[in-house]
């Protein structure tokens, strides 16, 4: 298994929006609501590589209200 960080900043106001929808992607296993740089942070867990980047690419940056992100995969 391979499990990565993607933090995660959203426009204001929709936080909650947002993260329901994150939280709803397969692969993500928890979602937390973040004070500082970065607005949430998703974590998700899959198979490997190639399908935390499917995820991430074709699952949270194509939700509406999220402005970026910013994925760490676990190296150990």
């Amino acid at each position: 298994m391979t499990k990565a960080f993607v933090f995660i900043n959203a426009d204001s106001g929709v936080e909650k929006l947002v993260h329901q929808e994150v939280e709803s992607l397969e692969g993500v296993k928890e979602v937390y609501e973040l004070y500082g740089e970065y607005d949430m942070l998703a974590i998700v867990d899959e198979k490997d590589e190639s399908e935390i980047q499917r995820i991430v690419s074709w699952g949270l940056r194509k939700i509406q209200g999220i402005r970026s992100t910013n994925t760490m995969v676990v190296a150990k």
